[in-house]
């Protein structure tokens, strides 16, 4: 007598594995990004921007830094990303 063998039975626990993976993704606790700051250096790589232009944006009130003493001058997560952590429109808006 032939058994019958499921062709499908090992995609079947490669699938069972792969959603045991993404819920643990969906599970992990996320950052904590309210005591999240950066350095100038920092956000201008983020921002793709030179040190110059942060200090610039910095200067005319496009960002808010905080002075830390001896860590310097930081800029906290939420002046560089928005609520749901995409990258904030920093351009200057020129006078016509």
């Amino acid at each position: 007598m032939k058994t019958i063998h499921n062709p499908y039975e090992i995609l079947m626990q490669q699938m069972s594995e792969l959603k045991k993976i993404v819920i643990d993704i969906r599970d992990r606790p996320k950052e904590d990004y309210t005591t999240k700051y950066y350095t100038r250096k920092e956000a201008a790589k983020i921002c793709r921007r030179s040190v110059q232009t942060i200090d610039n944006y910095i200067d005319r009130g496009l960002l808010n830094a905080e002075n830390f003493g001896d860590r310097g001058i930081l800029i906290h997560h939420y002046q560089i990303f928005n609520k749901d952590n995409s990258l904030r429109e920093l351009k200057c808006k020129k006078n016509a």
